[in-house]
């Protein structure tokens, strides 16, 4: 143990029992006081075993004692790392601990007469740090003080959640360490998420539509900075991101997703420059069933506690639909979950023959429930999640799927070999 650190624990001990009782603490763990000096070690027992003196004398638990030591060498120990340079003022608590072994430690590491504590961080994202503590010490607590110290000092809502401890017989302790503020869980800094995609060498998920229909496709992080993040992708995906000026993104160490406007698209390096990042609702890409969009021209009617309505089919999966239709007062009054039976018809979007829609089908007609009504620029939207529909349905909402993307594939395929062309004639 550092000297530095035992004379901390004299003075919180002072601080707690009184000047006079340093001298019956030392004899109440079996040992003589001696005078301590900063710039030497001293064996781990001893103070382990005045910790556990000082706590019977407070009548307190050994790791509360160590929680609330480590707050008050929390501040001594910003100021030194600062001092030394180690600790850059523009860092917070997650930013320290994750600098902490390869930044902040590693000065002392060459030295072989101090006995760093077994510590390894792992920023997973900008809100949650992963922590194993290793150390034969046992003194975790402290850290964890240490931790919750430095988040009083810059005013953080920090939350640690102990996995395994080793006090309770585990191998190592585990902590997740994480900013318990949904808007902070949230906050994005480009530079850092992408760093760490593209350090690692991950690939991340985009996900656009074109004329209705999913187009997922699996990219790398090629570059990343003040103006914007460069990605290379599949031509497919190119292409639907050019038409709609948006893509949206998966990260793998995210929980929710990312919307960024395209900005750019280099056709000869498959590249797109991505800017203007924001968080969506949730995580994306873990649908169950893909869900297509349709152009309004599928009319839907359905009834909701006896009162009849008419709309549009805005899309569509196997496990439900959202219908688009004028405000209407009397949707205000409905609750999610009510009950709904629905009616429509799904024509095919083309005859082979004729060349236009043809069916002999009868129209669909299905229950559900509504799972939320959404109002906004006088019109509501209607999302239902169908009851289990029958096997015939079933068949032709994905038959209505397949051939609706067979024909935007085809157009998206057409359009990429266009500008391949295009290319090759420059």
């Amino acid at each position: 143990m550092h000297g530095i650190i035992l004379l901390a624990l004299e003075e919180y001990l002072q601080q707690q029992c009184g000047v006079d009782c340093l001298e019956s603490l030392w004899l109440s763990a079996n040992r003589v006081r001696q005078p301590l000096q900063a710039d030497r070690t001293y064996p781990d027992a001893a103070a382990s075993d005045l910790i556990q003196a000082a706590a019977r004398q407070l009548q307190i638990p050994v790791v509360q004692f160590q929680e609330s030591f480590g707050r008050y060498l929390s501040d001594g120990l910003l100021t030194l790392g600062r001092t030394m340079g180690l600790i850059r003022p523009e860092w917070r608590t997650l930013d320290i601990l994750e600098h902490l072994n390869t930044v902040i430690l590693a000065p002392f590491s060459a030295s072989n007469s101090t006995k760093l504590p077994n510590i390894r961080a792992y920023r997973l994202k900008y809100g949650e740090v992963s922590a194993v503590y290793l150390s034969e010490r046992k003194l975790c607590g402290i850290f964890k003080g240490i931790v919750l110290g430095m988040a009083e000092r810059f005013q953080e809502p920090i939350r640690i959640q102990e996995r395994l401890c080793l006090r309770d017989g585990a191998p190592v302790c585990r902590l997740s360490i994480l900013l318990h503020d949904p808007a902070l869980q949230h906050h994005i800094e480009i530079n850092r998420e992408f760093q760490i995609v593209h350090d690692r060498i991950q690939e991340i998920r985009f996900f656009n539509q074109f004329d209705g229909i999913p187009i997922i496709h699996s990219g790398l992080v090629l570059r990343y900075g003040q103006q914007g993040v460069l990605v290379q992708i599949h031509p497919e995906s190119l292409r639907a991101m050019q038409e709609e000026g948006i893509t949206y993104l998966a990260l793998p160490h995210l929980p929710f997703g990312l919307k960024a406007m395209v900005s750019k698209i280099h056709w000869s390096q498959g590249t797109a420059l991505l800017q203007a990042f924001i968080p969506t609702d949730g995580p994306i890409g873990r649908r169950m069933t893909a869900r297509i969009a349709v152009d309004n021209s599928v009319i839907v009617s359905f009834q909701i506690e006896q009162q009849s309505f008419r709309g549009w089919l805005a899309n569509l999966s196997e496990n439900g639909m959202a219908i688009v239709m004028r405000s209407d007062p009397l949707l205000k009054e409905i609750s999610p979950f009510t009950p709904v039976q629905i009616r429509f018809s799904l024509a095919p979007l083309h005859s082979e023959v004729h060349g236009e829609a043809t069916s002999n089908d009868p129209p669909l007609q299905c229950d559900g429930n509504i799972l939320y009504i959404d109002e906004r620029d006088g019109r509501h939207q209607i999302r239902v999640v169908f009851r289990p529909l029958t096997v015939n349905d079933s068949r032709r909402i994905f038959a209505f799927y397949q051939e609706k993307e067979q024909m935007a594939l085809h157009r998206l395929k057409a359009l990429v070999l266009a500008e391949r062309h295009q290319l090759s004639e420059l």
